[in-house]
């Protein structure tokens, strides 16, 4: 099939490519839902990996196709051979560029839209190859390799702050970037509703602790530390707290870190529960927040507008969770904790400070609706 010869085929179609992390996907999500709102009859569908997206894209009734892709930065030495072998020679021989292309030529879609990770790699080079319009979603300071990499040759990348637009600065012509925010899914159910069905008593404050999509030890650990403390402490104000420990993917993690039974039933009230399926909403319930910086997670902040005590992740050599941080500590939303594993103290610290500060309001447009509006010049 020659170059161009999508550009014939049915225009309402929307492949989405990303995945490895909820920052991949929740985003993309966030547009789709704003882009059905406003043009009904546009139909989906996600190319993607094994990941976390396997899961989440089909919970959201979105068709899921699965690229043979599975990467992460490990040493070449005999202990990884395996690993190499199994998972990065096919990307080496263009196994899962030759399945994107196949899977783009069955779907024949009028915009790819990616939001980086390298499962999206092979479906925005297929696109490209094929002359189909492609829009990048960016929401990590500094941009994603792979956004990076494509965003020369695309339609529109979408930035969350001007930081990151400034990471693109000589990579691609400054007319196709625009500045949206930070795409959130909506709010699905209000407090009432959230706190009722996490068995949260409804007149305590909430305060949400999140090691990310996959959960952290640190994290675990200093909400371990923290309740402790607070149960040491002569302080009223941790008679009205509930804590809601979400493990993430891998609650075992948690369980290993966190022995709830092993913790003072009191003053704090404390809850664990595991992957949170609408976040968004859980988020928008509460009043504090404690953990990592993803970009999912502060797109939810900022929307929440609540306080938050972060501890971004030190093992990536980018260091994309330090600058999402310092976006909600310019917003007046985050604190940054110095430590990699605080200790409870440090927490009531935090708290003590920022218990009655007002809630900040939602970024008015929303940014997904930002994007789904300029989205829809291409069918007018």
């Amino acid at each position: 099939m020659a170059p161009g010869t999508h550009r014939d085929a049915p225009a309402r179609r929307i492949l989405l490519a990303g995945g490895g992390s909820a920052g991949h996907v929740f985003p993309a999500l966030a547009v789709v839902r704003a882009l059905e709102y406003r043009l009904p009859g546009l139909d989906f569908q996600w190319l993607g990996s094994d990941r976390i997206e396997s899961t989440l894209v089909p919970a959201a009734g979105i068709p899921f196709q699965r690229i043979d892709i599975r990467f992460a930065y490990r040493a070449l030495n005999l202990r990884n051979l395996t690993y190499f072998r199994q998972h990065v020679m096919p990307i080496l021989l263009g196994r899962p560029f030759l399945q994107a292309r196949s899977m783009l030529d069955g779907y024949k879609p009028g915009l790819v839209l990616a939001t980086g990770g390298y499962v999206s790699a092979p479906v925005i080079w297929a696109a490209m190859e094929r002359n189909v319009p492609v829009v990048l979603i960016e929401m990590n300071d500094p941009p994603g390799l792979v956004n990076w990499h494509f965003a020369p040759r695309a339609w529109r990348v979408f930035v969350a702050n001007p930081d990151i637009a400034l990471g693109f600065l000589g990579r691609c012509a400054q007319a196709k970037l625009r500045l949206s925010g930070y795409p959130a899914m909506p709010v699905s159910r209000n407090r009432g509703r959230v706190l009722r069905e996490l068995g949260i008593e409804p007149d305590r404050r909430l305060l949400v602790a999140m090691g990310g999509s996959l959960g952290a030890t640190p994290i675990h650990r200093t909400v371990a530390s923290f309740i402790r403390r607070a149960a040491e402490s002569p302080d009223p104000h941790w008679n009205k707290l509930s804590v809601l420990h979400v493990a993430g993917e891998r609650m075992q993690l948690l369980q290993s870190s966190v022995d709830g039974s092993q913790l003072p039933e009191r003053p704090v009230q404390y809850r664990q529960v595991g992957f949170l399926d609408d976040s968004a909403s859980v988020m928008a319930a509460a009043d504090f927040y404690i953990g990592r910086s993803g970009a999912a997670t502060v797109a939810e902040l900022i929307q929440a507008g609540i306080p938050s005590f972060l501890i971004p992740d030190t093992q990536h050599k980018d260091r994309q969770q330090f600058g999402n941080a310092a976006q909600l500590v310019r917003r007046g939303l985050g604190h940054v904790s110095p430590n990699a594993n605080p200790d409870g103290l440090e927490i009531i610290s935090w708290l003590e400070h920022v218990w009655d500060r007002p809630r900040q309001s939602p970024p008015d447009p929303a940014p997904a609706s930002l994007i789904a509006e300029e989205l829809m010049t291409l069918w007018q």
